[in-house]
């Protein structure tokens, strides 16, 4: 008999990915989630347009451009933003995406282009990457398009275009490429594998939004332990998985904080030792804590509505109306956690088989945690998370893991998917085929039934007699407002569900190929995802919200070689957040949410209103803008324009003066000793130390402004005597401060300024941004990313001409 003969070079060790039975071509793929891309923002391709998010007109879009600008015009990097809150870190206090790659795109396109296509270019990588984790896992490459297709249509995605939250969007997409980056590492070993992985969380934390980047380094760590536990149990010494954790660890911890030292060092700090945040997180009481950790929860409206879309509401501004319907139990609601109903019953089959059942039950499993943790204080399980790992004190909003539920979902319903088509190939075929199609029909039958109560009123009337007996009327006249679009969404879901039911009967009698069923399945699922995300994506002008009018012009010419001032613009004032900063005008206060804790203080409603004008005399406020006629003695109009009127506030003290006193006042009483009748803010300051030198008199005394830049202040001073100088910009440990190029300290004055002492007689003075630990976080990212880059430059160079064999992971 004769024997075969071997191909050269055969591995059998591995294991191939299933056959490609449906032809489809290797790039198809790529095209259809391409098309589907620009089918979605078809409006924002081919306008010039901005893609519209409620965070992106209040501080996105001036965020990006104040970047841009700063980076393009004055040619350096902005390492302070001097135009909102008294002044504030730009990196410490963290304004967004500015080290991630896409960020390059503001060099080259105006800000409001270059943000959509950001989300534009990631809603497409969604896809990609989606896919070639399913495949890596021995997905066929259909269902892995419908995974793709799947995930990157996902309303927990698509919707966070409308509230601008782009960080959250990038992490989103970029969590299957973490999971396929870590099951890749712990499968092949090779440091130059483990250096990718930490290349990868990195590339999570220069997202700027560490929160969810941190749920996605829960995904990694679960998958991994499960790997690592089916290595043991296949036969892998103790010291083999020993070592591979270790390498997890240093890779996907260690390795990941160096690349991404320069967007994490100076943000940890910042986060927890002086953003308003510390108030409510770490200094908070436990409950209050607590409760400021577990807003925005989901409730059991929003986890319905993880099955039908339509039934919570949603609060979103069309160019046409205001859509009002959210009757959910949070403030307001403008994303959707949905994920898709055809993943969820998909899911369940995958649980039913034997084969690939261990990672069907991982993905489950961590779909189950995400939502537990998603509900918060809906259930008592968040304690656990909140009083037990590290870091949950920080955060808010746990429904934001639900992105986690997402690519879990999604994950295990491919498993189901695969499991269908390969269903015939089991010892019981037929018993399985009969207990999917009850299953699958029983699904059908039960939304089918809750549609035909939602459509008689029934399922409403339950549920608020039950479960949301505490309705108030404004939530209830939602509900109402809400109803026909229940009805609606409860009559598609049992629809879409009847479909997959139908198409796997036809399927698993023939009448339907392999191919058609796939593409049948997407198709429902495409059809499924698009009753939510288009709603959520609109197309605005930018010049609407940002209008350079004779307002913004008036106030412009006044700066023009006139001291520094602030500007405040009162709530009625017709102009976004950020208005007057987006147009290079220093506002007192603006919109940002990570300002420093005690300018936050300083400038509370309650603290401005007292006393008069004093507040806003200290904090260099010379302009008021309204939109509509005050009548305030204090206050003259300057001018009146076509949409506002500004009033000065002619006695407002300057930005920078010479006192010839000071009080060291502990801070516990430092905000109501400056609002004290009885202290002259200009004549003394409050510090929480002596100065270097006492103060004498100051008559005579001058202070003019030499240069006045983002990172560096230059002023002349002249008094008879020593003197503080005081400069009404914020304090921050990061000012060095020079007179006469010797250094000077930098106190911190009047509960969060700026003070230094100044000898008698004419001197120069400069304020530098100069941050050591910013500077040492720069170089450990630049020589981190040059180590990665050698790693991978060296494995390519050392790869066998043949190449390696690919190995696909085990279930």
């Amino acid at each position: 008999m004769k024997r075969k003969r071997r191909r050269p070079n055969a591995d059998r060790s591995v294991t191939k990915l299933p056959a490609n039975s449906n032809g489809l071509p290797g790039w198809a793929p790529y095209v259809i989630f391409g098309l589907l891309t620009l089918f979605l923002f078809r409006e924002f391709v081919v306008s010039n347009g901005m893609l519209f998010g409620t965070d992106v007109i209040a501080l996105g879009y001036f965020a990006r451009h104040f970047y841009a600008e700063i980076l393009t015009a004055a040619h350096t990097f902005p390492l302070w933003n001097p135009y909102i809150f008294g002044g504030l870190p730009f990196v410490d206090a963290m304004h967004g995406d500015i080290f991630y790659p896409t960020s390059l795109l503001l060099l080259v396109m105006p800000a409001h282009r270059a943000m959509g296509w950001k989300l534009v270019l990631h809603v497409f990588l969604a896809g990609v990457v989606t896919y070639g984790w399913l495949r890596h896992l021995k997905i066929s490459r259909s269902i892995a398009v419908f995974g793709g297709i799947t995930y990157m249509l996902a309303p927990v995605m698509i919707t966070l275009v409308y509230p601008g939250h782009d960080g959250k969007l990038f992490v989103t997409a970029l969590t299957p490429l973490a999971l396929w980056a870590t099951d890749w590492a712990i499968a092949r070993g090779r440091a130059w594998r483990f250096a990718t992985l930490a290349a990868v969380v990195a590339l999570l934390m220069f997202t700027a939004h560490m929160q969810l980047a941190y749920f996605t380094v829960w995904a990694i760590v679960a998958l991994a332990v499960f790997r690592l536990i089916q290595r043991r149990r296949a036969g892998e010494s103790a010291s083999f998985v020993a070592k591979r954790f270790a390498a997890l660890a240093i890779a996907g911890v260690i390795g990941a904080l160096a690349i991404g030292a320069i967007q994490v060092w100076t943000p940890i700090r910042y986060l927890t030792k002086y953003s308003q945040r510390v108030e409510r997180t770490t200094a908070a009481e436990a409950e209050s804590g607590y409760a400021y950790s577990t807003s925005w929860s989901l409730h059991a409206e929003e986890t319905f509505s993880l099955v039908v879309p339509e039934f919570v509401g949603a609060n979103l501004q069309t160019d046409e109306r205001a859509i009002n319907t959210y009757w959910g139990r949070n403030p307001f609601k403008l994303n959707h956690e949905y994920a898709g109903l055809i993943p969820l019953l998909l899911l369940p089959i995958a649980l039913m088989g034997r084969k690939r059942r261990g990672e069907a039950w991982l993905f489950a499993g961590i779909a189950a945690a995400s939502l537990i943790y998603a509900l918060g204080a809906t259930t008592p399980f968040f304690r656990l998370f909140y009083w037990l790992v590290p870091g949950v004190k920080l955060f808010r909003a746990p429904s934001s893991i639900m992105f986690i539920f997402a690519i879990a979902v999604i994950t295990a319903a491919a498993l189901g998917l695969q499991r269908l088509v390969e269903i015939g190939s089991e010892k019981d075929a037929e018993t399985a085929t009969k207990r999917v199609v009850v299953y699958t029909w029983a699904a059908a039958g039960v939304l089918l039934l809750l549609a035909l109560l939602g459509s008689a009123g029934v399922l409403t009337d339950l549920w608020t007699a039950t479960l949301y007996r505490d309705i108030d009327p404004g939530k209830a006249a939602a509900l109402q407002a809400n109803l026909p679009n229940i009805q609606r969404g409860l009559w598609l879901s049992g629809l879409l569900s009847a479909g997959l039911a139908l198409a796997w009967q036809l399927h698993s009698r023939g009448k339907l190929s392999r191919a058609v069923f796939v593409g049948a399945v997407a198709l429902l699922s495409v059809l499924d995802l698009l009753r939510v995300d288009p709603q959520y994506i609109r197309v605005v002008n930018p010049g609407l919200y940002f209008p350079r009018d004779d307002t913004t012009e008036f106030l412009l010419d006044r700066q023009r070689g006139s001291e520094p001032f602030r500007v405040f613009p009162l709530p009625n004032a017709p102009y976004a957040t950020n208005h007057f900063a987006f147009f290079g005008l220093e506002e007192l206060v603006g919109h940002h949410g990570n300002e420093l804790g005690r300018y936050r203080e300083l400038t509370e409603p309650e603290r401005l209103a007292a006393e008069g004008f004093g507040m806003f005399r200290l904090l260099n406020v010379r302009y008021f803008v309204s939109g509509a006629p005050l009548q305030v003695p204090l206050l003259r109009e300057v001018f009146r324009g076509q949409r506002s009127i500004v009033y000065e506030l002619p006695s407002t003290y300057p930005r920078a003066m010479l006192l010839s006193g000071y009080e060291v006042v502990p801070d516990s009483l430092a905000l109501d000793r400056l609002l004290s009748p009885m202290f002259d803010p200009t004549r003394t300051a409050i510090l929480e130390r002596p100065p270097e030198a006492e103060p004498s008199s100051v008559e005579g005394g001058r202070v003019s402004w030499v240069e006045r830049g983002i990172n560096e202040h230059k002023l002349e001073v002249e008094g008879d005597g020593p003197a503080l100088l005081l400069i009404s910009d914020n304090y921050y440990p990061a000012w060095r401060a020079h007179v006469d190029g010797n250094p000077a300290t930098v106190l911190r004055a009047n509960y969060s300024l700026r003070a230094i002492s100044v000898p008698a007689g004419r001197h120069q003075v400069s304020f530098e941004y100069h941050s050591p630990l910013l500077r040492a976080a720069a170089w450990t990212s630049g020589i981190s990313v040059m180590l990665v880059a050698g790693l991978l430059a060296l494995s390519l160079l050392r790869r066998k001409p043949q190449g390696e064999p690919v190995q696909e992971s085990n279930s």
